[in-house]
Formats: structure tokens, sequence, C-alpha cells
């Protein structure tokens, strides 16, 4: 009887999971997990084991401050043609203003250079810096690394837009937008891959994340009875389509990047603004060490193993593009500080290769 009982459990579970991204194979196992979460959510508290990892030297009240501080700032607001931005923040270890991230340093500035080169960085939550503190943002660690490596080369200031949920369409539209708006940047930088084919369905139709919310806003059923139902279907985001073949689907997913890439740089090139764009490493791909990295995310198979081999192939046929994909080759650290976005150490490493390709413009 108990062992039908669990069976019945499993597949009543199985079937309230099934439109839903999970991790584990037995929805037992799920159910238990989701409601450990809620059950801390609940308490008020926050998870530092993480933090404690990738930032042993700080203190416990420190890395506490930072997951407290992310965890608040988590917000948006309403933007007007690119639909939301991150809303306004300020905290010990996170700050926002106007849509742009607080980078600690923002600028290095050389007295014998007579130029200063306005960078602008372009991302998802990994450019933003999920779950780093001001100074540990790869735009801030650019700024420190190119100071250390190159003191002289030409001043630099950089701005960080990098936005969680944009991913190269949306990034492209701020990007028109800010041009548009009068603003000049001499270099500006790109990194993607992660929402452009994780959360795959809003780069598969060009539309933002948030999209099946403002629906809802000119539905006939908000105009007609004034109900609004908030549904949050960011699982769906995750799942492989039915009614469309897997492999024009990936396709799809892989021409819309290089296009958007390919229009950026067209921008970038009617604001006279060099642009480089990278292609970033994701747990999913060619990171042996993965099953057993505490931190990452555990999925294995997923459309990565299809996406990135063909846009490696294709790096040299995309304009200033580079290939970032394989850096968790030889990684045996703990280059996440979360299922899905960077250490600080490896933020470094990612700034390393990004300046490696840069710097030709920047001496």
């Amino acid at each position: 009887m108990l062992v039908l009982l669990v069976l019945l459990v499993e597949g009543i579970l199985r079937v309230f999971f099934h439109h839903q991204h999970v991790s584990e194979k037995l929805a037992i196992v799920e159910a238990g997990k989701k409601l450990k979460g809620i059950l801390k959510g609940k308490a008020g508290s926050v998870n530092i084991e993480n933090q404690k990892l990738v930032r042993p030297d700080s203190s416990e009240a420190t890395n506490k401050r930072i997951a407290e501080d992310i965890e608040q700032s988590n917000k948006f607001q309403y933007e007007p043609w690119v639909e939301f931005r991150n809303a306004d923040f300020t905290g010990k270890f996170v700050n926002v203003q106007d849509g742009v991230r607080k980078s600690i340093p923002s600028e290095y500035i050389n007295t014998r250079s007579h130029d200063t080169v306005d960078i602008y960085f372009f991302g998802g939550s990994t450019t933003f810096g999920f779950n780093l503190s001001d100074e540990e943002t790869i735009p801030s660690q650019f700024v420190k690394l190119y100071k250390e490596k190159y003191p002289e080369g030409k001043s630099i200031r950089i701005r960080n837009f990098g936005t969680p949920t944009y991913y190269s369409y949306q990034e492209l539209m701020l990007f028109t937008k800010l041009i548009y708006g009068g603003d000049r940047p001499d270099v500006v930088v790109f990194l993607d891959g992660v929402n452009d084919f994780w959360f795959a369905k809003a780069s598969y139709y060009n539309q933002s994340y948030f999209s099946y919310i403002l629906r809802q806003v000119f539905s006939q059923d908000l105009l007609t009875t004034g109900k609004f139902q908030f549904k949050d279907t960011a699982d769906r985001m995750f799942k492989d389509p039915e009614n469309i073949p897997l492999k024009d689907y990936n396709d799809t997913l892989i021409a819309h990047f290089i296009l958007n890439i390919r229009n950026a740089k067209m921008m970038a090139d009617l604001a006279g603004a060099k642009s480089y764009f990278f292609c970033q490493p994701v747990p999913f791909y060619k990171y042996p060490n993965q099953q057993k990295d505490p931190i990452c995310f555990k999925d294995q198979h997923t459309r990565y193993d299809y996406i990135y081999p063909i846009i490696e192939k294709k790096s040299d046929s995309i304009p200033n593009f580079t290939f970032l994909g394989n850096m968790l080759e030889h990684e045996t650290g703990y280059p996440f500080v979360d299922g899905l976005h960077y250490s600080p150490a490896f933020s470094r490493k990612i700034v390393e290769a990004m300046l490696e390709r840069m710097i030709v413009d920047l001496r």
C-alpha cells in the first residue's frame, strides 16, 4: 500500500510539473526542493552558502548583505520602447540608477592620455552581476584589470547597462534607444548566450521576457471586467516547443542571434562606435566538472549541445565576434555563484578574455 501511495503521489506530481522546468528526475524530490524553498522564503532568510564558497575571504555578514541587496534590488520598472529596465535601488553593495548598475571603479584616468574611451556594456543578468557586489561585476573588473595590465593605455569610462532577462534583441533595442537619445559611446560590448538560448521562447519570437504580462493589459478580459491575472509562465520559457520541429526551432534561435549581432554592429558603425560581441560560457556546455560542482545547474543534453558547436564554427563569419563558450573546459574552481551566474573569480577570467580581444582599440 505504501509503494502504491508513493507511485500515486509521484504520478500526480509529474502531471503538475509537466510544463515546468525541473532539475530532478523524481517529481517527489522536485516538490520537496520547492517546498523547502518556499519555507525558507517565508522565514525571510537568504541562502549565503554559495556566497561563502566563492568569497571565502569575506565575512559572513558581508556575504549575507550582498545576497540581501541582490534580492531586494531584483525589481523592474516601466521604460518606454524597451518595456522595462532595472528599478532604481540604493544599497551597500548593489546600486542602480536610471537603469545603470553602479561600477566600482567606473573609470581609469591616465593623466598622460589625451583620449578618454567611453565603453558601454550590454547583456543580461551575468553582465548586470547578479549575486555580485558593485565592484565584482564584469564591467567593474574590466576597469581594474585594464589599469593593472595597461597603465599607460588610454583613459576609459564604463557604464553597465546589463539587465536581468535581456537578450541580444532587447539589448539591440536599448542600444538603439540610447543612440537616438544622444548617447555616443566609443565602444560597445555585448555578452550573450544564456538568455538567447536558455529562455529561448522570448528570443524565438523576438519579444521581451514579460510580453505575456503586457498582453493581459490589452486583453478583452481586462478591458471589460478589470480582471488581471498575474500568471508567471517563466518555467515554460525553458521548454522545447511541442508544435515546432526542434531542429527548426534551434536553427531559428541561431539565425536570430547572428542577425541581432549584425544589426547591433550596423547601429554601432552608424554611431561611430567600435563593437564587440562575446558568446558566454554556460554550465551546460563543455564543463567536465558540472556534475561535481556543488553550485551550478546540473541539466544535461540541453539545446546548447546543438547550438554552441554551430555558433563556434560560424565564429569567423560573424562580425567582431568572439566565442567564449568553451572557457569551462579546464575549470576546477567555483565558476558560478548560483546555478547560472558567475562568481567573482570567474568574472575576472571572462574579463581577461574580453580585454585580450579589445586591447587593440584601447592602447
